[in-house]
């Protein structure tokens, strides 16, 4: 999927990106030596000494990744303005937002 579908969309968009890898085990070996040689200096995640990632990631982080904290803070922003709608209404403002996940990261 990575080689396949994600790099060809991305080089078509831009090369002014940067890959978070999740660090999974199953992805640990396997991905990094791909992610070395295409995307030298731009991706971030769990890595070895001789790995070229821009910034260690440790994996499992129960921190929020960068895409995820902008995904919820754009979701709050959306959902929480005066006045605060009741509890229905939060469901109701917060499902079409849901749908929107991959056109506002993209």
């Amino acid at each position: 999927m990575l080689e396949n579908w994600l790099m060809p969309q991305l080089n078509e968009d831009s090369n002014d990106n940067i890959f978070q890898q999740d660090g999974s085990p199953a992805h640990y070996k396997n991905v990094r030596g791909y992610l070395n040689r295409n995307l030298p200096q731009r991706w971030i995640g769990r890595t070895g000494k001789e790995d070229d990632a821009l910034m260690w990631w440790p994996p499992r982080s129960p921190d929020l990744t960068a895409c995820e904290f902008f995904f919820w803070g754009f979701v709050k922003d959306t959902v929480f303005v005066p006045p605060i709608p009741a509890n229905h209404q939060i469901f109701v403002t917060v499902s079409p937002l849901l749908w929107l996940w991959p056109t506002v990261i993209c």
